[in-house]
């Protein structure tokens, strides 16, 4: 009952939580007494380094990876600068121009990345039971009690 749908349609979450980015998780909804969800980041290319998810990776003059503040963003040869996606450096005039060059928007300075942290060991994953309505967590069994009601078997298969 009030269960939330999952995009695809295949698959639903129980009330106080939603659906994880893989579509086949739930998560528990903040202040259901589960974990505070994470805001969704840019994973840089070096697979350890990440920028907010309004963001652009781009590499920095140290060799670091670093955020420029706008999605899709061009990282200037510098690699301090940056410009809105689909404009160009002109670090000679301290400018990003639409390739057409009628605007002209002043350069943006990265910020640094941050680490990466590993996702939390916390997915809700569930096996649906053969009624469809009824689940199980992960690793458990569902088990038919009577016509009408499954349990879950604390073992897999």
């Amino acid at each position: 009952p009030q269960s939330v749908p999952c995009a695809g349609g295949h698959h639903c979450c129980p009330r106080g939580s939603h659906c994880g980015a893989d579509g086949e998780s739930c998560v528990p909804d903040p202040g259901m007494g589960g974990p505070r969800v994470v805001p969704r980041a840019v994973p840089c290319p070096d697979g350890q380094s990440e920028c907010p998810d309004d963001a652009t990776c781009c590499v920095t003059a140290s060799g670091a990876w670093g955020c420029c503040p706008m999605p899709q963003a061009s990282c200037c040869a510098d690699k301090v600068h940056c410009c809105p996606h689909a404009t160009v450096c002109d670090l000679a005039h301290g400018r990003c121009l639409s390739p057409a060059g009628d605007s002209d928007v002043p350069l943006s300075m990265a910020f640094p990345a941050w680490k990466r942290q590993p996702p939390p060991p916390v997915t809700l994953r569930q096996v649906l039971c053969p009624d469809g309505r009824s689940a199980c967590p992960d690793g458990t069994t569902c088990c038919q009690l009577s016509p009408s009601e499954y349990g879950c078997c604390p073992l897999q298969n």
